[in-house]
């Protein structure tokens, strides 16, 4: 993600745009003096809307596909419609969003998806979409999907062996992914397209023998980046998920989980083929151990979530944890929260947490972190 922002300061600077980068670093330095004074002095860097909570797998570690559904039909809950993330969309640009990453659930399930992609470029934000890869395994998708404007996607892949893989995903889906993957990267240099193949791998007891050779793989097909994180409780993978424990690193595993970060480390210093910065992959290990956050958390102020059914959160996680619970852009658009009381309310109740390890929330984090060091 890091990378992404980074191409698109780049890119606008090339255009003949170089006061984006004055903009951007104006809005860093507001964010630093919001959290300082718990005003909103600038929009946030990342928004991530959660455009579904339907999902075409079933994975163990995950309640997003079930819960959800029971939700809707006990409290008549209905995911966004196209107007209205339009609308949302449009909330986002006008407090000054660098960027929007779309995620679900599955988000190419929704049949508007595409569209609404379409409609944030216009906005002139970074777009990112997360995807388990099943349906773009078909390469009519895959080119709907390149042809969106799309700057960037991240498959998930849980291991380098078909069979780690499909044990989380199901039978079958490693080998869709892999075509999913070969599809973009095999259009966007057909289409002349500049999107980013990013895979995403959730470190766990299944696959910490597997990460170089994910990594290994993932290079000869062309792949970006491969970015890690660690599984741990919170969120979607709360201690209260089904199965959650099979996940946990056991004992006898540590000392190569120990020695599999280290390598990724050295990988880290020696190419681009790695997206996580050098200290969010040497928070590996205190994530691990249970260890809290080393430093404060940004949720709120650099980041804000929106779940399919329009409710508002700080973070990702923290969606995760209280689905259909938090303030709502139907009665509260999202321009008007930005700017309220309720906005200063749920930052409080956030503003202590250092359990989260979670990718992109702790990069965000660094970022306002510079001289912290490991």
């Amino acid at each position: 993600m890091r990378d992404l922002y980074l191409s698109y300061l780049l890119k606008k600077s090339i255009e003949g745009d170089p006061l984006v980068g004055l903009k951007k670093g104006l809005q860093y330095s507001s964010l630093i003096l919001s959290r300082a004074t718990r005003k909103s002095l600038a929009g946030p860097f990342h928004g991530a809307i959660v455009v579904t909570y339907k999902c075409n797998l079933r994975c163990p570690m995950c309640f997003l596909w079930k819960g959800p559904g029971e939700y809707d039909k006990q409290h008549n809950k209905k995911e966004l419609s196209t107007e209205e993330m339009q609308h949302l969309i449009d909330d986002f640009a006008a407090i000054g969003t660098a960027g929007i990453g779309f995620t679900g659930g599955e988000p190419i399930l929704r049949p508007d998806m595409l569209e609404i992609i379409k409609y944030t470029k216009k906005k002139d934000m970074v777009t990112h979409m997360s995807s388990n890869g099943y349906i773009i395994a078909s390469k009519e998708i895959a080119k709907k999907v390149v042809e969106s404007g799309l700057d960037a996607i991240g498959f998930s892949v849980d291991g380098a062996l078909p069979e780690t893989h499909d044990s989380i995903r199901g039978k079958g889906s490693y080998k869709r992914v892999l075509q999913a993957i070969d599809n973009i990267i095999e259009l966007r240099k057909e289409l002349k397209s500049k999107i980013k193949v990013v895979v995403v791998c959730v470190v766990s007891n299944y696959n910490v023998d597997q990460l170089i050779n994910l990594v290994n793989i993932l290079k000869r097909k062309g792949v970006d980046h491969v970015s890690f994180m660690p599984f741990h409780d919170i969120g979607l993978f709360s201690s209260g998920t089904e199965n959650s424990e099979e996940f946990k690193i056991k004992q006898e595993k540590v000392e190569r989980l120990n020695k599999a970060v280290d390598e990724l480390i050295n990988i880290k210093k020696k190419s681009k083929a790695i997206e996580n910065s050098l200290a969010y992959l040497k928070l590996f290990k205190d994530a691990f151990e249970h260890k809290k956050l080393p430093f404060s958390c940004y949720a709120g102020y650099a980041t804000v979530c929106i779940g399919a059914y329009g409710d508002i959160y700080p973070c990702f996680p923290r969606m995760e944890g209280e689905i259909g619970k938090g303030p709502n852009i139907r009665q509260t658009p999202l321009k008007e929260y930005w700017h309220s009381n309720q906005i200063r309310e749920d930052r409080e109740k956030v503003r202590a947490c250092r359990e989260c390890f979670w990718n992109n929330q702790t990069e965000i984090n660094l970022l306002f972190h510079p001289f912290y060091k490991k």
